[in-house]
């Protein structure tokens, strides 16, 4: 009896989740985010600097009250805290702005992450629901026995086998839960719900195996195998 493995395709790995471009994203937020940690800092350095500076124009305007304290023709005590005042306002600003895209562009990488873990759960899903039709249809096509000569009965046959198979696959069936279990389990189930014989599949060591029919070059080895087998000899009597 000819048996093929079940093979159980592998669930994309996390830790390439990203893209080259979604990779250059990442890379580009990262940086953004070091960016606002250092206009943060020059936001802090320059309220401290205004905050020094206002104390100073303070108590020089309240020095210049006595006479002999008057201010020189140009002074203005302001002055300095003003221009410091307003580059602290460009950072805030830069810093607000910087936040706002660097927000937009997370967001958006977050969220095309999260598109691709459904695409790849679902070519994951696509995949195993393929690789349960390959082996039941191999499996049906053994018991049927048309082979490589399909008819059109075998075949109308086997497409309601495989409907009767998605309804036990389904969110309502008795194996919904067939993406958290190798393959080859979920055929040997399926096997006894849709009355195939016992050892269709079976389970050797870790592998499973799956009946199918003769491939057309088993098919060809055993016809040379038997071609190349001598003829029977005949006894002879003794007269």
């Amino acid at each position: 009896m000819a048996y093929h493995r079940i093979a159980d395709p592998r669930p994309a790995p996390e830790a390439d989740i990203d893209t080259p471009e979604m990779l250059e994203t990442a890379a580009a937020v990262e940086s953004g985010d070091e960016d606002l940690r250092m206009l943060a800092r020059l936001a802090r350095i320059g309220m401290e600097l205004a905050e020094a500076q206002g104390d100073y124009a303070k108590a020089r305007l309240a020095a210049a009250t006595g006479d002999n304290a008057a201010l020189k023709t140009g002074e203005d005590p302001t002055g300095p805290f003003n221009k410091i005042a307003q580059t602290v306002r460009r950072i805030v600003a830069l810093k607000t702005r910087n936040a706002g895209d660097l927000e937009r562009r997370r967001a958006g990488l977050v969220a095309e992450r999260a598109s691709r873990r459904v695409r790849r759960a679902e070519d994951h899903k696509r995949a195993v629901v393929e690789g349960i039709d390959d082996a039941l249809t191999d499996a049906f096509t053994q018991m049927y026995g048309d082979g490589e000569t399909e008819t059109d009965e075998g075949d109308a046959l086997c497409r309601e086998m495989l409907i009767d198979k998605e309804d036990l696959l389904g969110d309502l069936g008795e194996f919904k839960d067939y993406l958290d279990r190798p393959i080859g389990e979920t055929v040997a189930k399926l096997c006894v719900e849709l009355d195939l014989p016992a050892d269709t599949c079976v389970k050797q060591g870790d592998a499973w195996l799956v009946k199918r029919p003769p491939t057309p070059y088993r098919i060809f080895r055993d016809a040379q195998g038997a071609e190349a087998q001598p003829p029977p000899t005949t006894a002879v009597g003794s007269p």
